[in-house]
């Protein structure tokens, strides 16, 4: 007769086989709850940056049926004029079903590709999206909160037609030097004079001719000059408009 060299499994063993599968399958249940938590932090974050403002198209394609706005940022500090700093506003429409967060650049024009509608420009949302009264601006590496624009609260709202391009303005960010023992002053103007908004076209057309723009930007650029042409062309309309009044003499 022969017996296999293998015994029988006694209770001890399988007792500890039962431990391990109970530790194994705690480890697994542990890890899907894990799981679970990052996806849940995840979809609460991306819902949250939703209410603060979706990101629109820096330079996106023109696509029919779409606009573009164009807008840009200008830091002035007691040592002049600089680029080294950040701002942000929100583009939002009066009906609440679009709002967009601009992410300013200093002293370069940027145009955002955006839905029609009629909007109007705010300060940006908290986290949560809720309204804030004051702006983070930053600059040369420090952070303020300045109360928004008086001036912009009262602005009408913009009606943004469809394959249309409109100049927004230009936001004027002023840094007051600070006297001995006092925090520096943070002042902003949202300039929307016709000087200002046909100095935003005419940027984006000299970026089309100039062989040192990126050529991402160039093309995407290109497919808005029928637009941009008639932007242009009614900004000189308006610089050519008589005055409504005649001053006394």
């Amino acid at each position: 007769m022969s017996f296999s060299s293998r015994t029988a499994p006694t209770a001890i063993d399988a007792g500890c086989s039962g431990i391990d599968n109970g530790k194994r399958l705690g480890r697994v249940m542990h890890f899907s709850s894990l799981r679970a938590r990052i996806a849940l932090i995840c979809l609460a974050a991306l819902t949250c940056s939703g209410c603060r403002g979706t990101a629109p198209r820096y330079y996106g394609e023109a696509t029919r049926g779409f606009s573009a706005v164009l807008v840009r940022s200008r830091i002035l500090a007691p040592t002049g004029e600089t680029n080294d700093g950040a701002a942000a506003l929100n583009l939002e429409s009066e009906d609440g079903d679009e709002r967009y967060r601009l992410n300013l650049q200093p002293g370069q024009t940027s145009l955002f590709r955006v839905e029609p509608g009629i909007y109007r420009l705010v300060a940006t949302r908290s986290f949560f999206g809720s309204p804030q009264p004051r702006v983070r601006v930053r600059i040369q590496g420090r952070s303020y909160l300045v109360d928004f624009p008086r001036d912009v609260m009262r602005m009408e709202a913009i009606q943004i037609k469809s394959d249309k391009i409109i100049p927004l303005g230009v936001l004027e960010i002023r840094l007051i030097a600070a006297e001995r023992g006092e925090r520096p002053k943070v002042v902003l103007r949202f300039d929307r004079g016709i000087a200002a908004r046909r100095s935003l076209v005419e940027d984006v057309i000299a970026k089309l001719m100039d062989i040192k723009t990126p050529l991402r930007i160039r093309n995407k650029a290109i497919t808005w000059t029928r637009a941009l042409e008639q932007a242009l062309v009614k900004i000189q309309g308006e610089e050519e408009r008589p005055p409504a009044f005649k001053p006394f003499p």
